[in-house]
């Protein structure tokens, strides 16, 4: 019976969705997308209205210098949609700070990437 929730290749089927406590996305407004910066605010807030899941604390950790949620993804082996939520989580409360990267490009780094790229 076991075998039904357990894939030899993909590992625990339900695990991330419990991870998150069956959500999807979080209650923050801001954007996070794969290059976003995740760093710990310090000193560490006490949140006691935040119930702090090893995963929160794995990224608490990890994020004492800047970390995208793309490398967050890969050092906690969670599926991007669930570091999203739980560092959504952390925000809230906080305990983070995220930086996004620059959505504008403007004409002089398309020119220094340009003059770059033909010095290869």
């Amino acid at each position: 019976m076991d075998e039904a929730w357990y894939d030899d290749e993909a590992g625990p089927i339900v695990r991330p969705y419990t991870i998150t406590r069956g959500r999807t996305s979080g209650n923050h407004h801001t954007r996070l997308d794969t290059a976003t910066q995740v760093i710990t605010a310090e000193p560490r807030p006490e949140a006691p209205r935040l119930e702090l899941t090893p995963e929160h604390r794995m990224i608490l950790d990890a994020c004492m210098r800047p970390v995208s949620l793309a490398e967050l993804s890969v050092m906690l082996t969670q599926p991007l949609g669930v570091v999203r939520v739980l560092c959504s989580d952390l925000l809230d409360h906080g305990a983070v700070f995220v930086r996004s990267p620059r959505t504008e490009v403007s004409r002089d780094i398309l020119e220094q990437v340009y003059r770059g790229l033909c010095r290869l």
